[in-house]
């Protein structure tokens, strides 16, 4: 079995160098006699963050919106590639984005109060210091947060989680989770994992990981909170801890107060269907 690099996103500093299966660094084995090698691979984040709050005047009323961002920037994955994964972080971030670098990307989600360009009654929005701390203030809010969940010397996985709150019954949050590839430098799409037979025959293998997952008969998953008829289509698919999860957003399959739902199909169930260059992905004998 190898040896992997889990790293929790919790758990990751600004500059770390850990030890780690496959790292192009080795260093020679100890005077005592011992001959294992230690090998090396290096992680260089910085934690970018950034705030900008606003009063908003609308019909003789006063609101404060509070735009948030903090993404977990990658520099240095051992040898690999990150343009690509830097790239995609600026789009799953802050979306039509095309050639701006992260930080201006930053600044302009922070620049934008385009949400209440259809608000009625003769708006005026004004950057502030701060928002009040009393009682009786409406606040809205957009946060966009990135982070790492998992890191081995193989692949990279992040949550891309935004969370909003701009009137009506209550905030929403979804969340857009990826798994990068630090061998071919590519986000992972389901047929970068699976063969085309996979791909076709994925939906069967998630409804039996969901109706176990929610311990109940397929035939009841109806009666368990899932909408049954949008189970059409795979969730995103991500890496984490040697399975393969795919998941959705609230309403996507569930209502509201189901959350966000990831459901776990584990290498075994799909030993067939994944593809050769895949297989690394996974810690697991075939």
């Amino acid at each position: 079995m190898k040896k992997r690099v889990l790293i929790p996103f919790a758990a990751i500093g600004l500059l770390a160098a850990m030890s780690a299966c496959g790292g192009k660094s080795v260093e020679s084995a100890p005077k005592d006699g011992n001959t294992s090698e230690i090998s090396e691979f290096t992680v260089k984040q910085v934690i970018k963050s950034a705030e900008q709050n606003y009063r908003v005047e609308m019909d003789g009323d006063t609101a404060y919106l509070d735009l948030y961002t903090t993404v977990q920037w990658p520099e240095e994955f051992g040898k690999a590639d990150l343009k690509t994964l830097q790239d995609s972080l600026v789009t799953f971030c802050y979306g039509d984005t095309t050639g701006m670098a992260i930080n201006d990307a930053m600044h302009a989600f922070l620049n934008d109060t385009s949400m209440f360009a259809d608000m009625p009654g003769g708006k005026h929005i004004t950057a502030v210091d701060s928002i009040p701390n009393a009682d009786g203030v409406r606040t809205y809010f957009t946060a966009v947060n990135a982070q790492v969940s998992e890191l081995t010397q193989d692949y990279a996985t992040y949550q891309v989680t935004t969370s909003s709150y701009l009137g009506g019954a209550h905030p929403y949050t979804a969340t857009r989770p990826f798994t990068y590839d630090l061998q071919s430098a590519k986000v992972l799409a389901l047929d970068d994992i699976l063969t085309p037979a996979g791909v076709d025959s994925i939906m069967p293998v998630i409804r039996t990981a969901l109706s176990r997952q929610l311990e109940v008969p397929e035939n009841m998953l109806e009666r368990a909170g899932i909408f049954t008829s949008q189970l059409t289509k795979p969730g995103y698919p991500y890496i984490s801890g040697n399975v393969l999860y795919f998941h959705y957003n609230p309403y996507e399959i569930a209502p509201y107060s189901a959350g966000m739902i990831d459901i776990p199909v584990y290498p075994y169930e799909i030993a067939s269907f994944i593809k050769p260059e895949a297989k690394a992905l996974f810690d697991t004998e075939y």
